[in-house]
């Protein structure tokens, strides 16, 4: 579906600790209804600030009560020229994106279908207690093609069609970071647009095509990453380590309000509380996001 994305095999070994986490149901999802959303809040896991302290990654559905908060960068007027960052271009979703749900407790990466031996591997749940969902790239019998969160962007690896469930998506994510808006699309049509901030000129977002790892509601909603956060498969060109983790790139709230509008991010993308508080609910992990210049 996403043919458009970098695929990179290899390497996975020394990246298969980042996992991806999700709500409870995955599978066979085609609308996002008041009761679907619902439904997947009461799912969504509690983490703490800390929980999330490696954030420019983002998080799951889950409820972590700590997020080491992104140091504020610096702010860029609204209009100014931020340096493209090491990624590829976005590609036109047409939804619904059909997701892998690991029903195993490590889900084994293979570089191709039938390998005598698995180059790497995912824990499910991860370590927030999420369970773990990838987007599907393609399959063919006994096997499934899925992308991976791990460096480099657009990382992708085979896994064993026993060891997941397939299901759909009904929606997407478009990001435009020149125009600091992100947009949700449900079946094809937009549901929801908000303004953001994205990366500083010294830390920009990556651009190409990803997708939501995890989503995950804060304890701490009036913290640097607001009431919810959202990971991502975008791994910052900048920051290879970030406060212990991989600098992975989130969609989340912030303490900073009046970033919003400009490139003011150490790379990930940051939306009014009240904004999340909306997004969040509606996005299940393994949801395209396509992020534009």
């Amino acid at each position: 579906m996403m043919s458009g994305m970098g695929r990179v095999r290899g390497l996975l070994l020394a990246f298969g600790v980042v996992a991806v986490a999700t709500a409870n149901t995955v599978v066979a999802v085609h609308i996002v209804s008041a009761s679907a959303t619902e439904a997947h809040r009461r799912q969504a896991t509690l983490v703490s600030k800390a929980d999330l302290s490696f954030l420019p990654p983002a998080s799951s559905v889950a409820t972590v009560s700590t997020v080491s908060s992104e140091p504020a960068a610096g702010s860029t007027p609204v209009g100014q020229t931020v340096p493209p960052a090491v990624g590829g271009q976005p590609i036109a979703v047409v939804d619904p994106s059909t997701v892998a749900r690991a029903m195993v407790a490590v889900l084994p990466l293979y570089s191709s279908p039938g390998a005598a031996a698995p180059e790497g591997s995912l824990p499910n749940p991860n370590y927030l207690g999420a369970p773990l969902v990838l987007l599907v790239a393609g399959t063919q019998p006994g096997w499934v093609d899925a992308y991976v969160p791990i460096r480099p962007n657009g990382a992708s690896a085979w896994v064993p069609a026993s060891d997941v469930t397939l299901g759909t998506v009904p929606c997407h994510i478009e990001v435009s970071l020149g125009a600091h808006s992100l947009v949700l699309y449900c079946n094809n049509a937009p549901v929801f647009s908000a303004p953001i901030a994205s990366g500083a000129p010294g830390s920009p977002t990556p651009t190409g095509s990803y997708f939501v790892a995890y989503v995950v509601r804060v304890t701490d909603p009036g913290g640097p990453y607001g009431p919810w956060a959202m990971g991502t498969s975008d791994f910052s060109g900048t920051y290879y380590s970030f406060e212990g983790g991989p600098g992975q790139v989130g969609i989340h709230g912030t303490d900073q309000p009046w970033v919003i509008g400009t490139f003011g991010s150490h790379g990930c993308i940051r939306l009014y509380n009240q904004d999340i508080a909306v997004l969040a609910p509606q996005v299940l992990p393994g949801t395209p996001v396509e992020i534009g210049p």
